[in-house]
């Protein structure tokens, strides 16, 4: 994606979020953009929505780029990212382009597919760590955890079943973190989850 259609695509992703699926002229003007513009730089709806949901991934995946964790303890990997998510939750949550998902669920499965890849990887890769660090529990399967670890962060992005007006994402996703740690850790980790997410949660409210 060139520099340009990268900028397009995020005024397009807040407009489908502020408005819906259909262009309009005028609609576009207030994101400052233009249906000129646009058509210039896109082939259509389908190519819009391909660019969002790969711009939407790529940012989640920045996330865990950004950072070295070699030599860090699993539990603070999961308590970073999951702090990262949170304070980037509108760059990277599919759940702001839920109406794009509904109109394109293909090209929506396809992208959701490819971040679930990568999500798998890297929850494996901090399971092993974990209990090669004596902090979570030696039976635990890393690949049924990241399994089960996808399938909750799926379920937090859906609309259907937690109403972004109902349900706080924080919320949510401390809930989700709290039941993944208390099913691979080990007394010490456990104990040792507790004192760092109190600490994250200081660093946080600090930001």
């Amino acid at each position: 994606m060139t520099e340009k259609k990268c900028q397009l695509t995020e005024k397009l992703r807040n407009y489908v979020y502020r408005y819906d699926t259909e262009l309009s002229d005028d609609k576009l003007q207030k994101m400052g953009t233009s249906l000129e513009e646009i058509n210039e730089n896109f082939s259509g709806m389908e190519d819009i929505a391909n660019c969002i949901f790969e711009q939407e991934r790529i940012a989640f995946e920045k996330i865990f780029k950004e950072y070295d964790f070699d030599g860090w303890n699993a539990i603070d990997i999961l308590l970073l990212v999951g702090n990262e998510i949170h304070e980037r939750f509108f760059d990277v949550s599919p759940s702001v382009s839920y109406k794009l998902a509904q109109a394109f669920p293909e090209i929506f499965e396809q992208h959701k597919q490819r971040r679930s890849d990568f999500i798998y990887e890297k929850i494996k890769i901090n399971i092993e760590k974990g209990m090669q660090q004596g902090m979570y529990k030696n039976d635990v399967s890393s690949e049924m955890v990241a399994r089960m670890y996808i399938a909750k962060l799926n379920d937090i992005h859906n609309q259907e079943i937690y109403p972004p007006e109902v349900f706080d994402f924080a919320t949510i996703f401390n809930n989700l973190i709290d039941g993944v740690i208390k099913t691979i850790t080990n007394e010490d980790g456990w104990q040792y989850y507790k004192q760092r997410k109190q600490l994250y949660s200081v660093l946080s409210f600090n930001r």
